[in-house]
């Protein structure tokens, strides 16, 4: 199984629709493609072979999760993904956009932090979508193996990882 048979999935599909139509009018929400297409699928797909390392399953079992929750739980992923969109995570000493970026200077990243985060606040694409719906099934069916993961791939501290997947929890326990 590829990355095109979640972002050719009508329930997806459906999902990025209803997201684009509430984010419409605060102008971020710009066209799936965006991206040069080779590129957007590898780094799309890495996203999904890395965090199925994390979940101890083959990445097929992940993009079978991915489309089964999506089309079990369409309200969930919309109301969550859109909850996202619209909230600056609280950390109680929040990370910089240069800790973020693991390191890298403006120079190598080829952006000013600044608009770094001037873009990340604005731009919403499929990627995102994606990124929630993981973070969708860690937190349901891998809650051990999110920490981990978000300290070691995502290089977030034990304290802001324990403090972003509380953020989350309560996100959904508010919908």
């Amino acid at each position: 199984m590829n990355i095109e048979n979640i972002i050719k999935n009508q329930d997806i599909l459906d999902c990025w629709k209803e997201i684009q139509k509430s984010n419409i009018d605060k102008n971020i929400s710009k066209e799936v493609f965006e991206y040069d297409i080779e590129e957007y699928h590898t780094f799309l797909l890495d996203e999904i072979v890395e965090a199925s390392e994390y979940m101890n399953m083959s990445t097929d079992t992940l993009i079978n999760e991915m489309l089964l929750f999506t089309k079990n739980n369409k309200s969930l992923v919309i109301n969550f993904s859109n909850e996202r969109l619209n909230k600056k995570i609280p950390f109680s000493s929040p990370l910089t956009y240069e800790e973020m970026s693991s390191g890298y200077t403006e120079e190598e990243l080829g952006i000013s932090y600044q608009d770094l985060e001037d873009e990340t606040d604005a731009i919403i694409d499929i990627g995102t979508l994606l990124t929630y719906l993981i973070d969708l099934i860690f937190l349901f069916k891998e809650p051990k193996n999110y920490i981990k993961y978000l300290i070691e791939k995502l290089c977030y501290s034990e304290i802001h990882a324990k403090e972003f997947i509380e953020y989350e929890k309560n996100i959904i326990e508010n919908l």
